[in-house]
């Protein structure tokens, strides 16, 4: 039988909803209206909609932007509580939340090493759902549905498999990756994966090769894989040459334990500028009273200051819009993401490389602004998190122990695919680890 533990949900009058299609008409006029350049459909997502502060728009439901399941391995002095806020930057109030239903507490209070846990969350970072499994064939689930979380036992019969593919370049590889059936019908989402590590989008070629690691999940007797994560990859090609595995920490490393993923800056400036309005979830707007998330960090600063990328990354997007003004994103890959409002000029343009510290952008006053600032947003698949307390890629490559785990780990496939490939890179010159 299902349960459920009540979560805040504001209802709205009906004079208000039968004004919802003349406010989205109205945005979506201004949209096409203003914006010059770039993917301007971007900023028409409720994270867009939470910038209408003074209106109750924002409250409407919307179709949620895609989500992607996330996933954790309780590991040996994890703290749920420390994991759920500090790591995985998921808002408190559902965790409080679950914890206030005594048979839910009473489950995560048995979270245990080796037990696996997977949650969404949508744009705002508000939980839409959380899987534990407390064995490979059973466990609990909580939805969000009609403003409540909804707790249902799991008890299927859930099988873990690892496959290995490879193939070659023909026009793409989604399409490549489509073909085969060994994916368990979760071609494009492993694609999807591979273009978060690497430039696929500008640089891969027809001729390319590549093998993959993917480990699938099956639930019960149903023809399709329930799930699919890349576990290590090799792709050499004329213009990028890379092996990689996933490791511990979720992120990719080279044989040599080089990071995939670039160090980021705390901050995109150089000097210290104040903090005007913080990342807050829960934020009461000071003139609506209302609660309206705030996704990103607002730093006080004077028109004109040089915005610097805080890694390295593709930019997205440029563009304009009424609420925004003239705004930047850049793609840093394995879904991390940075976003810069109110900008009063860009100096980069869509499918630029950026290195960390060049200047993208001057800050500004555009939009809808009360004064000169800069607001910065990071997030991760899709999911708002606080650029000021979030766990940031930092380590360049992996040290003593840990490289030494990673090695043993992937020995047998990364020998492998090193006496596979010798002869041919030793023929053609290409050199690994050049993503670009």
């Amino acid at each position: 039988m299902t349960e459920s533990t009540a979560t805040t949900r504001t209802s709205r009058p009906p004079l208000l909803r039968a004004m919802v299609p003349a406010l989205a008409a109205a945005i979506a006029l201004a949209s096409w209206w203003w914006a010059p350049s770039g993917d301007a459909a971007l900023m028409t997502d409720r994270a867009l909609l939470g910038l209408i502060e003074d209106s109750d728009l924002y409250a409407v439901d919307v179709d949620p932007a895609p989500t992607v399941w996330e996933h954790y391995t309780i590991a040996q002095g994890d703290s749920l509580a420390n994991l759920w806020t500090n790591q995985w930057q998921l808002p408190e109030a559902a965790l409080y939340t679950l914890l206030n239903d005594p048979r839910s507490a009473d489950i995560l209070r048995q979270v245990s090493p080796g037990q696996h846990l997977e949650w969404r969350a949508d744009g705002e970072g508000r939980l839409l759902a959380l899987r534990l499994w407390t064995d490979p064939s059973k466990g609990w689930e909580w939805n969000l549905r009609s403003g409540q979380l909804h707790r249902t036992a799991l008890t299927y019969e859930r099988n873990l498999h690892q496959v290995a593919v490879r193939g070659e370049i023909r026009t793409s590889l989604s399409a490549a990756l489509a073909e085969m059936p060994s994916l368990g019908g979760r071609a494009q989402a492993i694609a999807a994966e591979m273009g978060e590590l690497l430039p696929l989008a500008s640089k891969a070629r027809k001729g390319d090769r590549f093998s993959l690691l993917v480990d699938l999940e099956y639930i019960d007797d149903a023809e399709g894989a329930y799930a699919a994560r890349l576990a290590g990859f090799d792709y050499e090609g004329e213009q990028i040459s890379v092996r990689a595995a996933r490791f511990d920490d979720d992120r990719f490393y080279t044989p040599e334990g080089k990071s995939l993923l670039p160090g980021f800056r705390r901050t995109p400036f150089n000097s210290e500028y104040r903090i005007s309005s913080p990342f807050n979830l829960h934020r009461h707007h000071p003139i609506t009273g209302r609660v309206t998330p705030h996704l990103g960090t607002d730093f006080a600063m004077p028109v004109g200051t040089r915005v610097l990328a805080p890694a390295k990354g593709v930019v997205r997007t440029v563009s304009y819009h009424p609420l925004a003004g003239r705004f930047v994103v850049i793609d840093h890959g394995q879904g991390y993401q940075t976003r810069y409002l109110h900008l009063q000029k860009a100096q980069v343009r869509p499918g630029q490389e950026v290195k960390p510290g060049d200047v993208i952008a001057l800050s500004g006053n555009t939009g809808r602004s009360t004064g000169s600032h800069l607001h910065y947003e990071l997030r991760l698949n899709g999911r708002p998190l606080n650029p000021m307390t979030a766990s940031l890629p930092s380590r360049e490559r992996l040290q003593a122990d840990e490289l030494r785990r990673f090695q043993n780990q992937y020995a047998a496939y990364f020998d492998l695919h090193e006496q596979e490939n010798a002869t041919a890179v030793a023929g053609n010159g290409n050199r690994r680890d050049n993503a670009g």
